[in-house]
C-alpha cells in the first residue's frame, strides 16, 4: 500500500533521468545530454559508473541562474553542438531535469530550431524526454524514454515477420546476454531493445571509444513497426509504453509479460515465444528448466519457512517474491520506492498475508523489518544500512550496487538466474544460522 509518511528517508528509488540513460546506452551511437545543471550529469555518471565498473559519459547543458532566468535555449544549443563535435553520435537522448522543467523551456521546439540553424544537426537523430526528478521515480524515466525513442525513431515499411523484444523492465548486461543467447538459440528473428549487453559491460581495450560499441542498430529501431508481434519482457504492472504504442498506432499483437523469474514466470515466457513461433523450447533450454527443478527440490529443506523481505524496482520484486513462494519461504515485507497502484494488487495477489509497501523509504523498510522475524533481505546495496543495524543478510541483486563487485555480470532471468538465485539465498540462510551459533 501507499507510504502515508510526510518524508521519505532514504527514498528506495532513483530520480527519473536515471533511467533514460539505461535506455540511450542501449542505443547504437548513442549519446545523452542532460538540460539542467552540471551537477545532475555528473552524479549520474558516478552513480552508474560505481555499479557497472565502466566509464559513463552523459553530456550537460549546464544550465547557471542566467539560464533559469532566461531560459536554457542557447546553453541546450551549445551542448547539442559540442556533442556532436565532440562525439560524432548518430542520436542524441535528451532528458531533461527538475531545473529545466521547471522554468518551463520547450525543448522540443528548442531542438526544431537547432536543426534549422546548424548543418551538423542534419544527420543525428534528436529524442526528446520530459523527466523531472520530482515527477516519478528512475523506473519511469526508463519506461517513458524507451516510449519516447519508439515514437521518434519508428516508421511504418514492409512486413518483415520479426518479434519485437522489448525489455520493459531495468536488468543487467548479463541478463540481456541470456535473452539474446536464449532467442539465438529457439532461431527467429527479432529486434531487442535497449540492447546493454555490450555497451554497459564492454572488453577492455588499448583504446577507449567515446561511445561505446554495441547497442540496438537505429535501423531496427526504425522498423518496429514492420514485426508481426512485440512482447515486452518487464511489463506486468506498467503503465502503457512504447509495446502499447506500437500495438494502438500500427496494429502489432502486444504481449506484455513480467520479469522471467522463477519456474512459474520463466514457463510463461517460454509459453509466448513456443506460441508466436511456432517452435517448441529448444532442448537445451528444457535440460536447464530441469536443473532449476533439481536445485528448488535441494535448496527446499534450506529455504522452506524462511521469513524474507524483498526491495528495489517493481518488476524485479514481483519476481523474486514469486520466486520465493514457488520455495516455501514466507515474505513478509514486499516493498517499492516506485508508486504503483498494478504492482500493490499484483504483489497482494501473490502473497495476501504480505507487508506491500510502494513509494517506500529505507526508514520505513526498517522500521517493518525490525517489527517482524525476518532472517533474509533481497535487494539493492542500499539496504545495507538496514542489514547492519538488524544483523539480517543482505543478498545485493538490482541496481544499484556500489560496495560489491559483479553487478554486470549478475544474472537473474531465466532459468539458469533463477537457479543462482535459489543457490544465493540458501547460502545466505546457511551462512546466517553458522553465525549464529559460531
Amino acid at each position: 500500500m501507499p507510504s502515508k509518511r510526510l518524508a521519505r528517508v532514504n527514498p528506495c528509488s532513483m530520480c527519473m533521468p536515471m533511467g533514460c540513460v539505461l535506455v540511450f546506452r542501449g542505443v547504437e551511437s548513442c549519446m545523452t545530454l542532460f538540460h539542467g545543471s552540471q551537477g545532475c550529469s555528473t552524479y549520474m555518471r558516478l552513480y552508474l559508473a560505481h555499479h557497472f565498473r565502466e566509464p559513463v559519459d552523459i553530456a550537460s547543458s549546464a544550465l547557471s541562474e542566467k539560464g533559469a532566468v532566461y531560459g536554457g535555449a542557447a546553453n541546450l544549443k551549445q551542448g547539442l553542438r559540442n556533442v556532436i563535435l565532440g562525439y560524432r553520435p548518430k542520436a542524441i537522448g535528451i532528458a531533461t531535469t527538475c531545473l529545466a522543467e521547471t522554468i518551463g523551456d520547450d525543448v522540443p521546439q528548442i531542438i526544431s530550431e537547432f536543426q534549422e540553424e546548424e548543418p551538423l544537426a542534419r544527420d543525428v537523430t534528436f529524442i526528446p524526454v520530459s523527466t523531472p526528478s520530482y515527477a516519478a521515480s528512475h523506473e519511469v524515466g526508463y519506461r517513458v524514454a524507451l516510449k519516447s525513442l519508439v515514437q521518434t525513431m519508428v516508421r511504418k515499411s514492409k512486413p518483415s515477420g520479426r518479434i519485437n523484444i522489448l525489455v520493459g523492465s531495468i536488468v543487467s548486461p548479463e541478463d540481456v546476454r541470456y535473452l539474446k543467447k536464449l532467442l539465438d538459440c529457439w532461431g527467429f528473428d527479432y529486434i531487442l531493445l535497449p540492447d546493454i549487453s555490450e555497451t554497459f559491460d564492454a572488453p577492455l581495450n588499448e583504446h577507449l571509444p567515446r561511445i561505446p560499441a554495441g547497442g540496438t542498430p537505429l535501423d531496427d529501431i526504425r522498423d518496429l513497426a514492420s514485426s508481426k508481434a512485440t512482447v515486452t519482457i518487464g511489463g506486468l504492472v506498467q503503465e502503457p509504453g512504447a509495446g502499447y504504442f506500437l500495438e494502438k498506432e500500427f496494429e502489432i499483437p502486444h504481449r506484455p509479460l513480467p520479469l522471467p523469474i522463477g519456474l512459474d514466470l520463466c514457463d510463461r515466457l517460454a509459453a509466448s515465444l513456443e506460441e508466436l513461433t511456432g517452435d517448441p523450447m529448444p532442448e537445451y533450454y528444457e535440460r536447464e528448466r530441469g536443473r532449476l527443478l533439481d536445485t528448488m527440490v535441494d535448496a527446499h529443506k534450506v529455504v522452506a519457512e524462511a521469513r524474507t523481505a524483498v526491495f528495489g524496482d517493481t518488476e524485479m520484486v514481483l519476481g523474486i517474491a514469486r520466486l520465493m513462494t514457488e520455495l516455501g519461504m514466507r515474505p513478509q515485507i514486499i516493498a517499492t520506492g516506485a508508486i504503483n497502484r498494478a504492482f500493490a494488487e499484483a504483489a497482494l495477489q501473490m502473497v495476501p498475508s504480505s507487508r506491500i509497501i510502494t513509494g517506500a523509504d529505507f526508514s520505513e523498510i526498517a522500521e517493518e523489518i525490525m517489527a517482524r522475524d525476518i532472517e533474509l533481505m533481497v535487494g539493492p546495496f542500499t539496504g545495507r544500512q538496514t542489514a547492519r543495524k538488524t544483523k539480517i543478510p543482505l543478498l545485493r541483486v538490482g541496481l544499484p550496487n556500489h560496495d560489491r563487485f559483479g553487478a554486470s555480470h549478475q544474472l537473474l532471468l531465466g532459468y539458469e538466474g533463477s537457479m543462482r538465485l535459489v543457490e544465493c539465498m540458501a547460502n545466505s540462510l546457511i551462512e546466517s544460522k553458522e553465525r549464529r551459533y559460531a
